[in-house]
């Protein structure tokens, strides 16, 4: 992925047209584990939804953990578990404030109900929300061996 300067947000390879939920079946490019970290000018929400690569359809029940950063650590702002259309509803209600920000997501008892084991537990994507005016909207997707996200401000 390449990363326009000019409005900080992330962008398909080659600069085409971002596309929507609908249009991507399964991820395509390098799986990763660890932290991944999005940043820009700000968002005031954060929406979230999980696609399964190997069937394409959207992953009901994982674990999302929001957390913001203060002087003291991190504290829990809000958690719950992705609906059948593997959306947060409850995590769009979240007005974050400027700071550092994660979001922790536990996909283990999607996995367990497959009846798989992923190599990884849980993972972390960090953002840092400097202004507050522009939403984050971001596409997780998962298989056993890793996971991936995009995301895009507006």
């Amino acid at each position: 992925m390449a990363v326009d300067p000019s409005s900080l947000r992330l962008v398909p390879p080659g600069g085409g047209a971002w596309r929507s939920d609908s249009e991507v079946k399964a991820a395509r490019g390098t799986l990763t584990r660890g932290t991944a970290g999005i940043e820009g000018p700000g968002c005031q929400m954060i929406g979230v939804r999980i696609i399964d690569c190997a069937s394409g359809r959207p992953v009901p029940g994982v674990l999302v953990r929001l957390d913001g950063r203060d002087d003291r650590g991190w504290a829990p702002l809000m958690s719950g578990f992705t609906a059948n259309d593997g959306r947060l509803p409850a995590l769009e209600e979240v007005q974050v404030r400027r700071g550092a920000h994660q979001l922790t997501f536990d996909p283990s008892s999607y996995f367990a109900g497959l009846g798989t084991v992923a190599e990884y537990r849980e993972f972390t994507v960090s953002i840092q929300v400097r202004e507050i005016e522009l939403d984050l909207r971001m596409a997780v997707y998962l298989n056993t061996a890793g996971f991936a996200v995009y995301g895009e401000r507006g």
